[in-house]
């Protein structure tokens, strides 16, 4: 099958592209975000219309031959090695490029599951904690990603960090107050997760309701009026006081799912 072929960074599409790679207030308003490389952007085909355009060098031409299959060929083309190493927003072009819709699980919650499981990222602001901790949520099977003044979830380094797993977690983004009212609103507890020797051991918290655990910022924690609910704490070992956000997210989601 033979493809139409772009070749220059003025081009309408390729424009696109990188507008939305650098734009967070584009991303926003035209509900789309870009994707690079392979896996990833098989992970969005998979989700079946996600895929908007696709570009990619003659090296993924196999790769553009199966996303015809599902797309049609219409907005599938390909480019030079020149052009993927201006658009590219890695060190290493991967050389498959794709403008991709907001996923469907991406929203407000319009139901809180019974005794379901969520975690609230309360300004959390680097994309590699946000990506692991998605990646850590998609894998434990947790109900939903709350996100308060944190970093843009559809950055490309955001998205990359989470691996694909963005496309199938529930996610949303809002205010802190509208988030926690939200969940007090459907019955579900609320945790605050803090360094504090007087909060009570993860290990010993009855998580059989369910709930929903804040998770602060990387250095400062929680914000003090954010601190709300039962007050809960990962018990530490010698001289250790603290985590990294991702590692300590990825404790408080193991414990709260297997309670």
């Amino acid at each position: 099958m033979g493809f139409k072929i772009l070749t220059s960074a003025e081009n309408e599409k390729i424009k696109l592209y990188r507008k939305l790679c650098s734009d967070k207030k584009a991303r926003r308003s035209l509900g789309l975000f870009p994707l690079e490389g392979a896996r990833l952007i098989r992970d969005a085909a998979a989700e079946k219309g996600g895929l908007k355009l696709v570009f990619a060098t003659e090296k993924y031409a196999g790769e553009l031959e199966s996303l015809a299959e599902i797309y049609g060929s219409e907005n599938i083309y390909m480019i030079t090695e020149e052009l993927a190493a201006k658009i590219s927003d890695t060190r290493t072009p991967q050389g498959i490029f794709a403008v991709c819709a907001v996923p469907a699980v991406h929203g407000k919650f319009t139901e809180i599951i019974p005794n379901g499981r969520y975690i609230i990222l309360d300004n959390l602001q680097d994309p590699g904690n946000m990506g692991t901790i998605l990646r850590t949520a998609d894998s434990l099977g947790i109900d939903g990603i709350a996100c308060c003044n944190c970093c843009d979830l559809f950055s490309p380094k955001t998205v990359r960090g989470t691996m694909g797993s963005l496309l199938r977690v529930r996610t949303m983004c809002g205010e802190f107050e509208e988030i926690s009212e939200m969940f007090r609103r459907a019955g579900l507890p609320i945790f605050s997760a803090v360094i504090d020797g007087d909060a009570e051991d993860i290990k010993n918290c009855d998580f059989s309701r369910g709930g929903a655990v804040i998770i602060g910022n990387e250095g400062s924690g929680i914000p003090r009026e954010h601190i709300t609910g039962k007050r809960i704490t990962i018990k530490m070992h010698g001289n250790i006081n603290s985590l990294n956000a991702a590692m300590a997210a990825g404790i408080i989601m193991w414990v709260l799912e297997a309670r």
